[in-house]
């Protein structure tokens, strides 16, 4: 009998690389993310300025942050696309919303920002 996974399980994997993308937004490494691909279709001069213009200050995530986020399984090109909830300092949880694409290459898994914006 095939075991079932549930989505939660899917992204568990990914939860590390999250939180250290998330990290490093909020410590401004944009250098260090784009040096790792993690900008992915992103441009990183454009990923700073939305978040620049944001005008909050971004922390790390709270564990609920995953019980918030909406993911999407997308199978047929064997990935997970997440749209995940940034917190600032001054409001708690945001509007600035990062979208990200969470794979595995070779086994590792890899995650990849598809875009960020308010919503």
């Amino acid at each position: 009998m095939d075991k079932i996974i549930t989505m939660e399980q899917k992204i568990e994997q990914y939860k590390p690389l999250i939180k250290k993308l998330v990290i490093r937004i909020s410590n401004k490494e944009y250098d260090l993310i784009k040096t790792n691909g993690q900008n992915g279709r992103v441009n990183i001069e454009d990923l700073k300025r939305v978040i620049d213009d944001y005008g909050c200050t971004i922390v790390s995530l709270p564990d609920k942050a995953f019980s918030i986020a909406e993911a999407y399984d997308i199978t047929s090109e064997n990935r997970i696309d997440i749209y995940l909830p940034l917190w600032t300092k001054e409001e708690g949880r945001s509007d600035l919303t990062l979208s990200l694409s969470c794979y595995n290459d070779n086994g590792v898994p890899k995650i990849e920002i598809n875009d960020i914006r308010v919503l």
